[in-house]
């Protein structure tokens, strides 16, 4: 394969550990893919599908609010069709393809590892795709020199029977035993090259994918009976659903500068100068975590980090920091969170697009979970402290790419009791397990780190579960309750925050834009100018309008 795929937004790169010199000097433009180390190009695919998930969390995240969407105060301007140029670019060009690449090479050799692992990978990408999208290409994508150069955008839904079909593929792979495995992964950075976990994490995506289509009418008996069986296989050790902390799909970081190996949150939270933090985490979102169920949230001193006590010392220190201006009037009516609250978080209000303030050191950065920054270890009844940030605090950027956490599991089953057959107690007990999960392991986390707060500062989980009961008890939606509490353990993860704001409109009265007529929310994105500027075939949408995914019912969301 020797394409450059130009009409269709990308181009095509292979790599290649060994060549022939003699072949090299006889024609040094032709390539032998059947040369390439499977392996690397295995490394290859994991490192970049890391770094696509990641992309995609960025930006659905601001969405939700988890960060602060600042590119716009109107959605068309916050996410331009020029906002995903790199992650689309990294999910066909540096993933897909490679993933094409390697599959024949693995299939030829008997590595169904190998297979397994590119197919689930494959999937997860196309599933992704289509969340975030809707239509895109795929059945005639990737075909190589003998296929469209303008490929058209392949429905939502048969992508989605695709990728599951990939799945199903992935898992006969992984059953085969003895001899018929083949050789293992050299290098797997996600479970060392453990079998039964990437069965696991298959089931997992499978699930993912019907819990979404279970939405549609038409298809609702169907998907529940799917969902069903995977739930009831997920009791099987090992070979169910991610449902234990040893088998949480993350891609781990490392605390090193040269290669640049660090979260990337924690470079832009942690520069090599002290004090020179930058971006802003969503001040709504912060708020929850600290007072939004009356309690504050046992993972806030985990999620986050004050650089100062108060935002009184911060103005104290500079006055230029603060630039609140006037609340709007219908943040004011609303009774929102505006700018900033104590004791000393600082964040961005949503489609807060203004200039940016000298508010380096004293804007609330990114903890240690999922970043690998610091805990917050100052009473809140210390107001003077000022430790701002640098490049080596905390964990020194070793932290995770949540992409998949057993306890969002956990929240799906409770999500899926409610809607299936309106399960009040099975689901309760199911959302109980999920926070007590989400809670414990983000603790284990950054204790392992060496990140563990002193003894009596973590907020108390028993007050918490007792809050989170009470207010479940008196909800006449008690999907509002269970969705808001999913939505909290998605910190580090946008993606999973957008598909259920879609799915199921909570958590309810999120933070609004900072300007009244903001446009419709964007319940798909734009697609990247790359692929509309440089492909026939495509044509754009109008961000002016609701773009539904698929699978996404038809409910307001602000």
């Amino acid at each position: 394969m020797k394409d450059i795929f130009k009409k269709f937004g990308f181009i095509l790169v292979f790599l290649v550990t060994s060549c022939s010199l003699d072949g090299d000097l006889n024609n040094p433009n032709d390539i032998n893919v059947g040369s390439a180390d499977v392996n690397l190009i295995m490394n290859a695919i994991q490192y970049n599908f890391a770094d696509f998930h990641n992309r995609v969390s960025g930006v659905t995240g601001r969405l939700v609010r988890l960060e602060s969407m600042t590119a716009g105060d109107r959605y068309a301007t916050a996410v331009r069709s020029t906002t995903t140029d790199g992650l689309w670019t990294v999910a066909y060009q540096r993933t897909l393809v490679n993933i094409e690449t390697l599959l024949p090479l693995a299939q030829a050799a008997g590595l169904t590892t190998h297979v397994a692992v590119a197919k689930i990978l494959k999937a997860y990408v196309y599933i992704t795709l289509v969340d975030i999208y809707g239509d895109v290409p795929q059945a005639d994508a990737l075909k190589g020199i003998s296929g469209n150069f303008n490929p058209g955008s392949t429905s939502g839904s048969e992508a989605y029977t695709k990728a599951i079909s990939l799945i199903a593929e992935a898992r006969t792979e992984l059953e085969k035993t003895g001899s018929a495995v083949g050789g293992l992964l050299s290098r797997d950075v996600y479970y060392g090259g453990n079998r039964d976990r990437w069965y696991a994490l298959a089931n997992t995506l499978e699930l993912k994918a019907w819990l979404n289509i279970s939405l549609m009418d038409s298809r609702k008996a169907e998907a529940n009976a799917k969902i069903d069986a995977l739930i009831a296989g997920g009791l099987a050790a090992d070979k169910g659903l991610i449902d234990t902390e040893a088998e949480n799909f993350t891609y781990k970081y490392a605390g090193v500068t040269v290669p640049a190996s660090r979260h990337p949150l924690y470079d832009q939270y942690y520069d090599p100068i002290i004090a020179n933090a930058g971006g802003y985490i969503g001040n709504w979102f912060m708020w929850e975590l600290y007072q939004g169920n009356g309690v504050q949230d046992p993972r806030w001193r985990y999620y986050l980090y004050r650089q100062v006590g108060s935002n009184a010392e911060a103005f104290r220190r500079d006055p230029k920091n603060v630039g609140c201006g006037v609340i709007p009037a219908h943040y004011a009516s609303g009774n929102f969170i505006f700018c900033q609250f104590e004791p000393g978080f600082y964040g961005r209000d949503h489609g807060d697009d203004s200039g940016t303030n000298p508010d380096s050191p004293f804007i609330t950065c990114a903890g240690v979970y999922p970043a690998g920054g610091k805990i917050d270890a100052k009473p809140t009844t210390d107001r003077t402290f000022y430790e701002p940030t640098r490049q080596g605090d905390g964990a020194n950027g070793a932290g995770i790419e949540p992409i998949f956490m057993s306890f969002y599991t956990d929240f799906m089953k409770a999500e899926y009791l409610i809607r299936k057959s309106n399960d009040v107690a099975g689901a309760k007990t199911a959302l109980a397990t999920a926070i007590a999960n989400s809670i414990s392991q983000i603790r284990s986390f950054a204790t392992s780190k060496g990140q563990a707060l002193p003894a009596g500062l973590e907020p108390s989980t028993s007050a918490y579960q007792s809050a989170v009961a009470t207010k479940y008890d008196a909800a006449s939606n008690k999907m509002d309750i269970i969705g808001r509490e999913f939505y909290m353990s998605c910190f580090g993860n946008g993606l999973e925050a957008y598909n259920l704001y879609r799915r199921t409109g909570a958590p309810k009265n999120m933070q609004p834009t900072r300007v009244i007529n903001s446009g419709v929310f964007f319940s798909s994105l734009v697609y990247p100018a790359l692929y509309v500027n440089l492909n026939s075939s495509a044509t754009q949408k109008n961000p002016e309008v609701v773009n539904r995914v698929f699978w996404a019912p038809a409910i307001t969301l602000n």
